[in-house]
Order: C-alpha cells, then structure tokens, then sequence
C-alpha cells in the first residue's frame, strides 16, 4: 500500500473557477456564488 501521504489530490486538478464562470458568461446568468465556511475530512 502506498503511503497516506500520497493520496492528497494534485495541485493542478482543478482549473481557477473565475476564469471558467467568465469564459462561460455568454451561455448563464450567476445568481449567487457560494464558498465552504469549512471542510470535514475523517
């Protein structure tokens, strides 16, 4: 098995969510923009 420390996700896995929602602003309308107040991991 590998080491627990090489199970955390790549950095660049996910691309800058700004950059996608205006690339996209042609095709919707943002009504509200929601952020985590907190993260759970167990």
């Amino acid at each position: 098995m590998r080491d627990k420390k090489d199970l955390d996700e790549a950095s660049g896995a996910y691309k800058d969510i700004d950059v996608i929602m205006a690339n996209q602003q042609d095709l919707m309308k943002i009504l509200v923009k929601l952020e985590p107040l907190a993260v759970v991991k167990g």
